[in-house]
Protein backbone atom coordinates (compact mmCIF):
# COMPACT_ATOMS: atom_id res chain seq x y z
CA UNK A 1 0.00 0.00 0.00
CA UNK A 2 1.42 3.37 -0.89
CA UNK A 3 1.32 6.47 1.29
CA UNK A 4 -0.65 9.64 0.63
CA UNK A 5 2.61 11.44 -0.15
CA UNK A 6 3.36 8.86 -2.83
CA UNK A 7 0.04 9.44 -4.51
CA UNK A 8 0.46 13.20 -4.26
CA UNK A 9 3.93 12.92 -5.76
CA UNK A 10 2.67 10.94 -8.73
CA UNK A 11 -0.21 13.32 -9.39
CA UNK A 12 2.09 16.34 -9.08
CA UNK A 13 4.51 14.91 -11.61
CA UNK A 14 1.72 14.03 -14.02
CA UNK A 15 0.41 17.59 -13.82
CA UNK A 16 3.90 18.97 -14.27
CA UNK A 17 4.61 16.85 -17.33
CA UNK A 18 1.29 17.84 -18.88
CA UNK A 19 2.14 21.49 -18.33
CA UNK A 20 5.48 21.08 -20.07
CA UNK A 21 3.87 19.41 -23.06
CA UNK A 22 1.43 22.25 -23.53
CA UNK A 23 3.57 25.18 -22.58
CA UNK A 24 7.19 25.92 -21.73
CA UNK A 25 9.35 25.37 -18.67
CA UNK A 26 12.56 27.03 -17.44
CA UNK A 27 15.65 25.04 -18.29
CA UNK A 28 19.10 26.56 -18.16
CA UNK A 29 20.55 24.51 -21.02
CA UNK A 30 18.64 26.54 -23.62
CA UNK A 31 20.68 29.32 -25.14
CA UNK A 32 19.00 32.63 -24.37
CA UNK A 33 20.54 35.86 -25.60
CA UNK A 34 18.82 38.95 -24.25
CA UNK A 35 19.47 42.50 -25.35
CA UNK A 36 17.79 45.79 -26.05
CA UNK A 37 17.14 46.33 -29.74
CA UNK A 38 16.91 49.94 -31.01
CA UNK A 39 13.89 50.77 -33.16
CA UNK A 40 14.72 49.89 -36.76
CA UNK A 41 14.15 53.38 -38.20
CA UNK A 42 16.50 54.93 -35.60
CA UNK A 43 19.39 52.48 -35.83
CA UNK A 44 21.48 54.44 -38.35
CA UNK A 45 21.14 57.86 -36.69
CA UNK A 46 21.66 56.39 -33.24
CA UNK A 47 24.83 54.70 -34.39
CA UNK A 48 26.10 58.00 -35.79
CA UNK A 49 25.28 59.71 -32.49
CA UNK A 50 27.13 56.96 -30.61
CA UNK A 51 30.21 57.45 -32.80
CA UNK A 52 30.13 61.24 -32.22
CA UNK A 53 29.81 60.74 -28.46
CA UNK A 54 32.76 58.34 -28.40
CA UNK A 55 35.01 60.75 -30.32
CA UNK A 56 34.08 63.74 -28.13
CA UNK A 57 34.71 61.83 -24.94
CA UNK A 58 38.11 60.65 -26.17
CA UNK A 59 39.07 64.29 -26.78
CA UNK A 60 37.87 65.42 -23.34
CA UNK A 61 39.19 62.66 -21.11
CA UNK A 62 41.52 59.67 -21.11
CA UNK A 63 39.05 57.70 -19.00
CA UNK A 64 36.63 55.22 -20.56
CA UNK A 65 33.03 56.38 -20.96
CA UNK A 66 30.22 54.14 -19.68
CA UNK A 67 28.18 52.37 -22.34
CA UNK A 68 24.82 54.11 -22.83
CA UNK A 69 23.60 52.20 -25.85
CA UNK A 70 22.74 48.73 -24.74
CA UNK A 71 22.08 46.87 -21.51
CA UNK A 72 21.76 43.17 -20.82
CA UNK A 73 18.78 41.93 -18.85
CA UNK A 74 18.88 39.06 -16.42
CA UNK A 75 16.59 36.26 -17.56
CA UNK A 76 13.86 35.33 -15.16
CA UNK A 77 13.73 31.57 -14.53
CA UNK A 78 10.02 31.45 -13.71
CA UNK A 79 7.52 31.64 -16.59
CA UNK A 80 5.03 33.74 -14.59
CA UNK A 81 7.69 36.44 -14.03
CA UNK A 82 8.15 37.03 -17.77
CA UNK A 83 5.74 39.99 -17.76
CA UNK A 84 7.95 41.84 -15.23
CA UNK A 85 11.21 41.57 -17.17
CA UNK A 86 10.68 44.70 -19.25
CA UNK A 87 9.58 46.83 -16.28
CA UNK A 88 12.58 45.70 -14.23
CA UNK A 89 14.95 46.44 -17.09
CA UNK A 90 13.54 49.96 -17.50
CA UNK A 91 13.77 50.54 -13.75
CA UNK A 92 17.40 49.44 -13.80
CA UNK A 93 18.15 51.84 -16.63
CA UNK A 94 16.48 54.73 -14.81
CA UNK A 95 18.39 53.97 -11.61
CA UNK A 96 21.66 53.77 -13.52
CA UNK A 97 20.95 57.10 -15.20
CA UNK A 98 20.23 58.68 -11.82
CA UNK A 99 23.48 57.31 -10.38
CA UNK A 100 25.44 58.61 -13.35
CA UNK A 101 23.92 62.08 -12.96
CA UNK A 102 25.02 62.20 -9.32
CA UNK A 103 28.68 61.80 -10.22
CA UNK A 104 30.95 64.86 -10.44
CA UNK A 105 32.19 66.33 -13.70
CA UNK A 106 35.66 64.94 -13.02
CA UNK A 107 34.29 61.43 -12.46
CA UNK A 108 31.76 61.42 -15.31
CA UNK A 109 32.42 63.04 -18.70
CA UNK A 110 29.45 64.99 -20.01
CA UNK A 111 28.02 64.38 -23.50
CA UNK A 112 28.06 67.28 -25.93
CA UNK A 113 24.86 68.89 -27.19
CA UNK A 114 25.06 67.10 -30.55
CA UNK A 115 25.51 63.65 -28.97
CA UNK A 116 22.00 62.34 -28.27
CA UNK A 117 21.77 59.28 -25.99
CA UNK A 118 20.92 55.97 -27.63
CA UNK A 119 17.31 54.89 -27.29
CA UNK A 120 16.07 51.38 -26.62
CA UNK A 121 13.05 49.63 -28.01
CA UNK A 122 10.07 48.43 -26.03
CA UNK A 123 10.83 44.77 -26.67
CA UNK A 124 13.58 42.30 -25.81
CA UNK A 125 14.72 39.67 -28.28
CA UNK A 126 15.68 36.19 -27.15
CA UNK A 127 16.88 33.34 -29.38
CA UNK A 128 15.77 29.80 -28.66
CA UNK A 129 18.12 27.08 -29.91
CA UNK A 130 17.09 23.42 -29.96
CA UNK A 131 19.68 21.37 -28.03
CA UNK A 132 18.93 18.24 -30.07
CA UNK A 133 18.31 19.51 -33.62
CA UNK A 134 20.18 22.81 -33.59
CA UNK A 135 17.50 24.93 -35.30
CA UNK A 136 16.81 28.32 -33.75
CA UNK A 137 14.54 31.35 -33.96
CA UNK A 138 13.89 34.61 -32.15
CA UNK A 139 11.18 35.28 -29.58
CA UNK A 140 9.98 38.77 -28.70
CA UNK A 141 9.29 39.65 -25.06
CA UNK A 142 6.57 40.49 -24.64
CA UNK A 143 4.52 38.47 -25.49
CA UNK A 144 6.91 35.47 -25.47
CA UNK A 145 9.08 36.03 -22.41
CA UNK A 146 10.13 32.44 -21.62
CA UNK A 147 12.44 31.08 -24.35
CA UNK A 148 12.82 27.68 -22.69
CA UNK A 149 11.40 24.25 -23.38
CA UNK A 150 12.14 20.76 -22.12
CA UNK A 151 10.64 19.26 -25.28
CA UNK A 152 12.73 17.34 -27.81
CA UNK A 153 10.71 16.57 -30.96
CA UNK A 154 7.95 18.97 -29.91
CA UNK A 155 8.43 22.33 -28.25
CA UNK A 156 5.98 25.15 -27.60
CA UNK A 157 6.00 28.68 -26.22
CA UNK A 158 2.81 30.16 -24.83
CA UNK A 159 2.37 33.92 -24.64
CA UNK A 160 1.94 35.69 -21.32
CA UNK A 161 -1.79 36.03 -21.93
CA UNK A 162 -2.21 32.42 -23.03
CA UNK A 163 -3.82 33.62 -26.28
CA UNK A 164 -0.87 33.11 -28.65
CA UNK A 165 1.37 30.13 -29.30
CA UNK A 166 4.60 29.29 -31.12
CA UNK A 167 5.40 25.61 -31.58
CA UNK A 168 7.73 23.28 -33.46
CA UNK A 169 7.29 19.64 -34.49
CA UNK A 170 10.13 17.57 -35.96
CA UNK A 171 9.27 14.43 -37.92
CA UNK A 172 11.04 11.94 -40.15
CA UNK A 173 10.61 12.91 -43.80
CA UNK A 174 8.73 10.05 -45.45
CA UNK A 175 7.85 12.09 -48.52
CA UNK A 176 4.22 12.64 -47.52
CA UNK A 177 2.32 15.55 -49.05
CA UNK A 178 2.87 18.72 -47.06
CA UNK A 179 -0.81 19.55 -46.64
CA UNK A 180 -1.66 16.03 -45.48
CA UNK A 181 1.32 16.15 -43.11
CA UNK A 182 0.11 19.40 -41.58
CA UNK A 183 -3.40 18.10 -41.08
CA UNK A 184 -2.27 14.92 -39.34
CA UNK A 185 0.47 16.53 -37.21
CA UNK A 186 -1.61 19.51 -36.07
CA UNK A 187 -4.94 17.64 -35.92
CA UNK A 188 -6.65 19.94 -38.40
CA UNK A 189 -10.19 18.99 -39.36
CA UNK A 190 -11.48 18.87 -42.92
CA UNK A 191 -13.34 22.11 -42.22
CA UNK A 192 -10.03 23.98 -42.05
CA UNK A 193 -9.19 25.47 -45.44
CA UNK A 194 -5.77 26.97 -46.16
CA UNK A 195 -6.12 30.61 -47.21
CA UNK A 196 -2.54 30.78 -48.51
CA UNK A 197 0.18 28.40 -49.60
CA UNK A 198 3.43 29.57 -51.16
CA UNK A 199 6.98 28.48 -51.89
CA UNK A 200 9.61 30.43 -49.99
CA UNK A 201 13.04 30.05 -48.38
CA UNK A 202 14.46 30.52 -44.88
CA UNK A 203 17.41 32.73 -43.93
CA UNK A 204 19.97 29.96 -44.40
CA UNK A 205 18.73 29.26 -47.92
CA UNK A 206 16.74 26.06 -47.54
CA UNK A 207 13.50 25.83 -49.48
CA UNK A 208 10.33 26.03 -47.42
CA UNK A 209 6.55 26.17 -47.76
CA UNK A 210 4.40 28.67 -45.95
CA UNK A 211 0.75 28.08 -45.07
CA UNK A 212 -1.94 30.28 -43.51
CA UNK A 213 -5.43 29.55 -42.27
CA UNK A 214 -8.07 30.44 -39.71
CA UNK A 215 -9.58 27.90 -37.38
CA UNK A 216 -12.82 28.22 -35.43
CA UNK A 217 -13.14 26.05 -32.34
CA UNK A 218 -15.72 28.16 -30.50
CA UNK A 219 -18.30 25.40 -30.78
CA UNK A 220 -16.15 23.20 -28.53
CA UNK A 221 -15.25 25.93 -26.05
CA UNK A 222 -12.17 27.15 -27.89
CA UNK A 223 -11.34 30.28 -29.86
CA UNK A 224 -11.25 31.51 -33.39
CA UNK A 225 -7.55 31.73 -34.25
CA UNK A 226 -5.27 32.63 -37.14
CA UNK A 227 -2.19 30.54 -37.92
CA UNK A 228 0.90 30.79 -40.08
CA UNK A 229 3.16 27.78 -40.61
CA UNK A 230 6.63 27.37 -42.05
CA UNK A 231 7.34 23.82 -43.25
CA UNK A 232 10.97 22.95 -44.04
CA UNK A 233 12.32 19.66 -45.40
CA UNK A 234 16.05 19.24 -44.82
CA UNK A 235 18.53 16.45 -44.10
CA UNK A 236 15.90 13.75 -43.78
CA UNK A 237 13.55 15.54 -41.38
CA UNK A 238 10.51 17.78 -41.66
CA UNK A 239 10.35 20.75 -39.32
CA UNK A 240 6.97 22.44 -38.84
CA UNK A 241 7.16 25.87 -37.20
CA UNK A 242 3.74 27.31 -36.36
CA UNK A 243 2.80 30.71 -34.97
CA UNK A 244 -0.74 31.79 -34.18
CA UNK A 245 -3.01 33.81 -31.95
CA UNK A 246 -6.65 34.33 -31.06
CA UNK A 247 -8.14 36.31 -33.92
CA UNK A 248 -9.10 39.29 -31.76
CA UNK A 249 -5.46 39.68 -30.68
CA UNK A 250 -3.75 38.76 -33.91
CA UNK A 251 -3.04 42.19 -35.39
CA UNK A 252 -1.35 43.34 -32.19
CA UNK A 253 0.77 40.21 -31.96
CA UNK A 254 1.53 39.81 -35.68
CA UNK A 255 4.97 41.53 -35.55
CA UNK A 256 6.19 39.19 -32.81
CA UNK A 257 4.85 36.13 -34.63
CA UNK A 258 6.38 37.22 -37.92
CA UNK A 259 9.72 37.83 -36.20
CA UNK A 260 9.85 34.18 -35.18
CA UNK A 261 8.99 32.91 -38.66
CA UNK A 262 11.45 35.19 -40.45
CA UNK A 263 14.35 34.47 -38.06
CA UNK A 264 14.19 30.66 -38.30
CA UNK A 265 17.55 29.11 -39.21
CA UNK A 266 18.98 25.58 -39.52
CA UNK A 267 22.41 24.29 -38.51
CA UNK A 268 24.90 23.01 -41.08
CA UNK A 269 24.21 19.46 -39.95
CA UNK A 270 21.27 17.83 -38.17
CA UNK A 271 22.49 14.69 -36.42
CA UNK A 272 19.46 13.92 -34.22
CA UNK A 273 16.54 11.84 -35.43
CA UNK A 274 13.00 11.57 -34.04
CA UNK A 275 12.62 8.37 -32.05
CA UNK A 276 16.30 8.11 -31.01
CA UNK A 277 17.63 9.83 -27.89
CA UNK A 278 21.44 9.89 -27.89
CA UNK A 279 22.50 13.31 -26.62
CA UNK A 280 24.73 12.08 -23.77
CA UNK A 281 26.63 9.10 -25.18
CA UNK A 282 23.95 6.48 -24.62
CA UNK A 283 21.03 5.50 -26.83
CA UNK A 284 17.40 4.65 -26.27
CA UNK A 285 14.72 4.40 -28.96
CA UNK A 286 11.12 5.47 -28.40
CA UNK A 287 7.78 5.75 -30.16
CA UNK A 288 7.49 9.15 -31.85
CA UNK A 289 3.77 9.13 -31.06
CA UNK A 290 4.84 9.80 -27.46
CA UNK A 291 5.95 13.21 -26.19
CA UNK A 292 9.67 13.09 -25.32
CA UNK A 293 11.21 15.54 -22.85
CA UNK A 294 14.48 15.94 -20.99
CA UNK A 295 15.28 17.37 -17.56
CA UNK A 296 18.27 17.81 -15.30
CA UNK A 297 18.73 16.64 -11.73
CA UNK A 298 17.17 18.52 -10.02
CA UNK A 299 14.75 19.41 -12.80
CA UNK A 300 15.71 23.09 -12.64
CA UNK A 301 19.22 22.13 -13.80
CA UNK A 302 20.17 21.32 -17.39
CA UNK A 303 20.57 17.64 -18.30
CA UNK A 304 24.13 16.50 -18.88
CA UNK A 305 26.22 13.38 -19.33
CA UNK A 306 26.62 13.32 -15.55
CA UNK A 307 22.93 13.35 -14.61
CA UNK A 308 19.49 13.76 -16.14
CA UNK A 309 16.02 12.42 -16.88
CA UNK A 310 14.44 11.33 -20.15
CA UNK A 311 10.63 11.37 -19.90
CA UNK A 312 8.01 9.86 -22.19
CA UNK A 313 4.35 10.81 -22.03
CA UNK A 314 1.59 9.19 -24.05
CA UNK A 315 -1.44 11.09 -25.27
CA UNK A 316 -3.13 10.59 -21.90
CA UNK A 317 -0.58 9.89 -19.16
CA UNK A 318 3.01 9.62 -18.03
CA UNK A 319 4.56 6.52 -19.61
CA UNK A 320 8.23 6.14 -18.66
CA UNK A 321 11.14 7.88 -16.92
CA UNK A 322 14.79 7.00 -17.58
CA UNK A 323 17.20 8.42 -14.98
CA UNK A 324 20.98 8.41 -15.14
CA UNK A 325 23.83 9.62 -12.97
CA UNK A 326 27.60 9.15 -12.80
CA UNK A 327 28.47 6.80 -9.94
CA UNK A 328 31.49 4.72 -8.98
CA UNK A 329 30.76 1.07 -9.64
CA UNK A 330 31.72 0.14 -6.08
CA UNK A 331 28.81 2.30 -4.86
CA UNK A 332 26.21 0.87 -7.24
CA UNK A 333 23.41 -1.27 -5.82
CA UNK A 334 20.42 -2.04 -8.05
CA UNK A 335 17.82 -2.25 -5.29
CA UNK A 336 18.98 1.00 -3.71
CA UNK A 337 18.98 2.69 -7.12
CA UNK A 338 15.37 1.66 -7.73
CA UNK A 339 14.15 2.71 -4.29
CA UNK A 340 15.87 6.09 -4.25
CA UNK A 341 15.08 7.14 -7.81
CA UNK A 342 11.46 5.99 -7.52
CA UNK A 343 10.99 8.05 -4.38
CA UNK A 344 12.73 11.12 -5.80
CA UNK A 345 11.04 11.09 -9.21
CA UNK A 346 7.53 9.84 -8.38
CA UNK A 347 7.26 10.14 -4.62
CA UNK A 348 6.75 6.37 -4.31
CA UNK A 349 8.48 4.67 -1.39
CA UNK A 350 7.22 1.07 -1.33
CA UNK A 351 8.82 -1.33 -3.83
CA UNK A 352 8.12 -5.06 -3.71
CA UNK A 353 9.36 -8.17 -5.47
CA UNK A 354 12.88 -6.92 -6.14
CA UNK A 355 14.82 -9.58 -8.04
CA UNK A 356 17.26 -10.25 -10.85
CA UNK A 357 15.62 -9.53 -14.18
CA UNK A 358 18.08 -10.27 -16.98
CA UNK A 359 20.42 -8.06 -18.96
CA UNK A 360 20.26 -4.59 -20.47
CA UNK A 361 22.87 -4.22 -23.21
CA UNK A 362 24.80 -7.07 -21.65
CA UNK A 363 24.66 -5.61 -18.13
CA UNK A 364 22.85 -7.46 -15.29
CA UNK A 365 19.66 -5.70 -14.20
CA UNK A 366 17.39 -5.71 -11.17
CA UNK A 367 13.65 -5.06 -11.16
CA UNK A 368 10.83 -4.32 -8.72
CA UNK A 369 7.11 -3.48 -8.78
CA UNK A 370 4.64 -1.26 -7.01
CA UNK A 371 1.07 0.01 -7.46
CA UNK A 372 -0.47 3.41 -6.80
CA UNK A 373 -4.09 4.59 -6.89
CA UNK A 374 -4.82 6.45 -10.10
CA UNK A 375 -8.27 7.77 -10.93
CA UNK A 376 -10.76 5.06 -10.05
CA UNK A 377 -8.24 2.26 -10.51
CA UNK A 378 -4.60 1.36 -9.99
CA UNK A 379 -1.48 2.29 -11.91
CA UNK A 380 1.23 -0.36 -11.98
CA UNK A 381 4.85 0.74 -11.93
CA UNK A 382 7.73 -1.58 -12.81
CA UNK A 383 11.28 -0.39 -12.24
CA UNK A 384 14.62 -1.55 -13.64
CA UNK A 385 18.21 -0.69 -12.68
CA UNK A 386 21.57 -1.46 -14.29
CA UNK A 387 25.12 -0.11 -14.42
CA UNK A 388 27.09 0.80 -17.54
CA UNK A 389 30.85 0.60 -17.13
CA UNK A 390 31.15 2.60 -20.34
CA UNK A 391 30.68 6.08 -18.91
CA UNK A 392 30.49 4.87 -15.31
CA UNK A 393 26.76 5.56 -14.96
CA UNK A 394 23.84 4.11 -13.06
CA UNK A 395 20.56 3.88 -14.99
CA UNK A 396 17.05 3.36 -13.66
CA UNK A 397 13.90 3.01 -15.76
CA UNK A 398 10.39 3.37 -14.33
CA UNK A 399 7.48 2.39 -16.57
CA UNK A 400 3.81 3.06 -15.78
CA UNK A 401 0.87 1.11 -17.18
CA UNK A 402 -2.46 0.03 -15.66
CA UNK A 403 -2.15 -3.51 -17.02
CA UNK A 404 1.33 -4.71 -18.02
CA UNK A 405 4.21 -2.23 -17.55
CA UNK A 406 6.83 -4.86 -18.39
CA UNK A 407 5.52 -5.23 -21.95
CA UNK A 408 5.71 -1.44 -22.32
CA UNK A 409 9.27 -1.46 -20.98
CA UNK A 410 10.62 -4.23 -23.25
CA UNK A 411 11.01 -2.13 -26.46
CA UNK A 412 12.77 0.58 -24.48
CA UNK A 413 15.11 -1.88 -22.76
CA UNK A 414 15.89 -3.78 -25.96
CA UNK A 415 16.83 -0.54 -27.73
CA UNK A 416 19.06 0.78 -24.96
CA UNK A 417 22.82 0.96 -25.54
CA UNK A 418 25.40 2.09 -22.99
CA UNK A 419 27.37 3.77 -25.77
CA UNK A 420 26.09 5.96 -28.58
CA UNK A 421 28.76 4.55 -30.91
CA UNK A 422 26.39 1.70 -31.72
CA UNK A 423 22.73 2.57 -32.35
CA UNK A 424 19.88 0.11 -31.72
CA UNK A 425 19.47 -0.76 -35.40
CA UNK A 426 23.14 -1.67 -35.81
CA UNK A 427 23.05 -3.77 -32.66
CA UNK A 428 20.07 -5.75 -33.92
CA UNK A 429 21.90 -6.47 -37.18
CA UNK A 430 25.04 -7.63 -35.37
CA UNK A 431 23.08 -10.03 -33.22
CA UNK A 432 21.63 -11.88 -36.20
Amino acid sequence: MTTLSAVAGLIALLIGIMAVACGSNPNEHVQSNEFFRPAAERESEQQAAADATSQTQEDQSDSDAPDGGTGEVERQSEADQGADVQEQAVAQDEQQASDDQAQTDDEQPQATDDAAPLETSDDIIRRYSSPSYGYSFELVCSPFCDPNSNGIDRVSFLSETGRALIGVDVLEDDGADSEALLRSTLSLTDNVQFSAREETAIVTGEAAERFAWEEDRRATGGFQARWHVLLVRAQGVVIILRAGAVLDDYEELAPALERTLSSFILPLEITARPGHYDRFEFVIAYDTADIAQEFGQPTTNPPSAEAGLFVLQSATALKAILIWQVLGQAFYDGDTAIQQSLQESLGIENVTGQRDWGEVDGQPARTGETEVPFGEGLMKVQSFAWYCQDGGREFTLHVLDPDDPESVALPLIESFRCSAEQNPGEADEDSQ
